[in-house]
């Protein structure tokens, strides 16, 4: 046998042993990360508040790197070190610059132990905000904001986003004085730590003032350049002011005719510091048709049609159809809205209807026309009167009658809610005066005064849990219910007033049928809770009662109930189920529960 071909064999022998068995780095190091890394808890002590200890641990490596272990010590204590140093820059930020923060590693545990201590020491608070402004000669002279306006308030700890976020409110400021082009910059922060306290320095140069120049629009197809013209809130020539331009987009965005609205102007001014703005839409589609539903235990199945056309003849004219159908209410029901009457921000409204109803409480048959004037005084206030004539045939405990009410709506309306069909802040008050006289019988003249006030208070951020009440007022002038005719009267109970009791019965009663009264009374009080994005679920309790004087008798007791609820949010809106137990249960009256299924929230 030949040596080369004793060689050859003798190698592959070798190297079929050799790959029969791992290298021994590639051994030890899977036995290291299975059998030898470091598993660990980490703790964050020290005398810090809740969302003081909530920054940190969202901030912290070592926290968030617990199901990747080191596989050394050294590596751990290299992940606390950098903790250390993020805590310290965390810390300073939060206004605490004397802060004392250590870690030890307890490797005798297991998991192994790294416990952060952390003393925040004393807060250092604003002492002083100052301002400098770069451009000496600036006319007209700046007017200053007091630090407050800034968010930077002396006596409280200074923050470094609060510091931050100052320079933008700073800019804010100037361009409401006409100045579109400022510059802000925090100039130092001058930290004592004799008396743990900060003095903030802010330089500004406003930059040239300027005027608005023309105002150009792009986009339009099926809306005039009109009715956008007509809504810009300044003059040519007028000196330039942010805030304007702000409200001159809310007027564009808020009036339904389109989904994008953009307004720009240029980058620098012209020779004569005129700032032209640019205006770019995207027109929304004018007509909608839309189909909805309900249900309460007491009036059974409720569905609703409508139509929509919001810009009729290219000017915003809003033409609104509706058509309500259930056991006890059918109705044909048009709406036409004008915009810009007399003045931009002023609209006229008619409507007119056809309504049947075949309640517990009565049965009418009744045709009405209306025509009012509404002025959106401020972005809150709204208001609003008009003129209206309603024919009627009605009948009540076997009585009935025919009138032909003549009757003058005015109301007030205030609204600064942060959103319309599912808020978590703000209020919404609202006040109606309507003088009634029937033509066919001028004794029966009365005046119906009704006032409601809606709260909401967000407790827990992104809408997570609002606390939501509302309570309502109405009296009528009239010195008995047989001058006011059964469909003018209140009554209280149902899905939109005092859950549990089925619709207008909680009042006195004539055979078991409600009779309506003068006055009225009702409270609801909601805690809205969202479980997810989609869902939710609310507990609420109801008061309420319709009285018999024109005066709230608060010696008659009010009817009370309470339930709980689940919403399903779209997009459009909150889809809400509730059922509602009534506390002041009539026997043989009341039901044990109702059920109430519909759009939107209760209020």
């Amino acid at each position: 046998m030949r040596p080369t071909f004793l060689l050859r064999f003798f190698l592959i022998l070798s190297l079929f042993f050799l790959a029969s068995f791992p290298p021994p780095e590639a051994s030890g190091r899977e036995k290291t990360e299975e059998g030898l890394s470091l598993a660990y808890k980490t703790t964050i002590g020290g005398s810090l508040d809740s969302s003081t200890r909530q920054v940190l641990t969202r901030l912290s490596a070592t926290v968030e790197l617990e199901d990747r272990p080191p596989l050394t010590l050294p590596q751990l204590h290299r992940r606390a070190q950098e903790d250390v140093d993020e805590f310290t820059r965390a810390m300073r930020s939060m206004g605490f610059y004397a802060s004392q923060i250590s870690y030890e590693v307890d490797a005798e545990e297991k998991p192994v132990k790294v416990r952060f201590q952390i003393d925040p020491g004393p807060p250092f608070v604003i002492r002083e905000v100052v301002f400098k402004n770069l451009d000496k000669d600036t006319l007209p002279p700046v007017t200053l904001p007091r630090p407050e306006k800034l968010g930077l308030i002396p006596g409280r700890r200074m923050e470094a986003p609060a510091v931050l976020a100052a320079r933008g409110e700073l800019d804010k400021v100037l361009r409401a004085q006409g100045y579109p082009f400022p510059q802000s910059q925090i100039q130092e922060v001058i930290v004592d730590h004799a008396d743990h306290t900060a003095r903030i320095s802010l330089a500004f140069a406003p930059g040239a003032s300027a005027v608005f120049g023309d105002t150009q629009v792009s986009g339009l197809s099926r809306v005039k350049p009109a009715y956008v013209l007509e809504r810009v809130p300044w003059k040519k020539g007028e000196a330039f002011t942010a805030p304007k331009m702000d409200e001159f987009r809310r007027k564009l965005s808020t009036s339904g005719l389109f989904t994008v609205v953009e307004i720009n102007h240029p980058d620098a001014l012209s020779a004569n510091r005129e700032l032209p703005v640019f205006v770019k839409v995207t027109e929304r589609k004018p007509r909608t048709a839309r189909a909805g539903f309900g249900y309460q235990t007491d009036i059974g199945l409720q569905g609703q049609l409508g139509w929509t056309h919001r810009n009729l003849w290219g000017e915003g004219e809003n033409l609104d159809l509706r058509f309500s159908l259930s056991k006890v209410l059918q109705s044909l029901e048009g709406e036409l809205s004008i915009p810009g009457f007399l003045h931009p921000d002023q609209r006229l409204i008619f409507k007119s209807g056809v309504v049947n109803e075949e309640q517990d409480a009565y049965d009418s048959l009744s045709w009405y026309v209306t025509s009012a004037v509404e002025r959106q005084v401020t972005r809150e206030l709204s208001l609003n009167a008009g003129i209206g004539y309603r024919v009627t045939r009605i009948e009540q405990q076997d009585e009935k009658s025919e009138l032909g009410l003549l009757f003058f709506p005015m109301g007030a309306i205030w609204d600064n809610r942060d959103d319309i069909l599912d808020p978590a802040r703000g209020i919404r008050l609202n006040l109606r005066v309507t003088p009634f006289i029937d033509t066919w019988d001028p004794k029966t003249k009365f005046i119906t005064l009704y006032g409601s006030l809606s709260h909401y208070l967000q407790l827990w951020p992104k809408k997570r849990l609002i606390l939501a009440n509302r309570i309502a007022l109405g009296t009528i002038t009239a010195e008995s219910l047989l001058d006011v005719p059964a469909d003018e009267r209140f009554y209280a109970g149902g899905g939109g007033s005092v859950r549990g009791y089925s619709y207008q019965s909680a009042g006195n009663l004539e055979n078991e049928d409600p009779v309506g009264g003068l006055s009225l009374a009702e409270i609801n009080s909601e805690l809205r809770f969202k479980v997810t994005e989609r869902q939710g679920l609310v507990a609420f309790v109801d008061g309420g009662r319709a009285f018999d004087s024109s005066t709230l008798d608060f010696n008659e007791s009010l009817f009370w109930g309470w339930g709980l609820g689940y919403r399903f949010y779209t997009d459009f809106g909150p889809i809400r189920a509730d059922v509602a137990f009534p506390l002041n249960r009539r026997k043989g009256i009341d039901d044990s529960f109702q059920i109430y299924i519909s759009i939107g929230q209760a209020f």
